[in-house]
């Protein structure tokens, strides 16, 4: 993958954790409208990108009820960003690997 465009996001659209085809420390995320994901029992993180460097995510809570978060992200260089949570004093920071229309592969730094 070549080097991203520092000043808009790369990445835009729902995606979601397909962690059967997770390897390697490397981890899938799937369009979450069209593609077909089997059945979980412990439920999938989604990442709802948008345009303006906000991020939502969806994590399943401990309750089974949805713990969403309002983030901000930001370019860090060499396809690396952070990820902060308005109610969080540090950053998640992530690497992207690969950012197609169907696939997008992360690993957490």
């Amino acid at each position: 993958m070549g080097a991203m465009n520092q000043d808009k996001p790369p990445v835009i659209g729902s995606w979601t954790h397909s962690f059967e085809e997770d390897e390697d420390g490397v981890q899938v995320y799937r369009p979450t409208n069209s593609y077909p994901f089997p059945l979980s029992r412990k439920g999938r993180e989604t990442f709802e990108f948008g345009t303006e460097w906000k991020v939502s995510i969806q994590e399943p809570g401990p309750d089974d009820r949805l713990n969403i978060k309002t983030c901000n992200w930001r370019a860090l260089g060499m396809n690396r960003f952070a990820i902060r949570d308005t109610g969080q004093d540090h950053d998640r920071v992530i690497e992207i690997l690969d950012a197609k229309s169907d696939i997008l592969k992360i690993r957490t730094i």
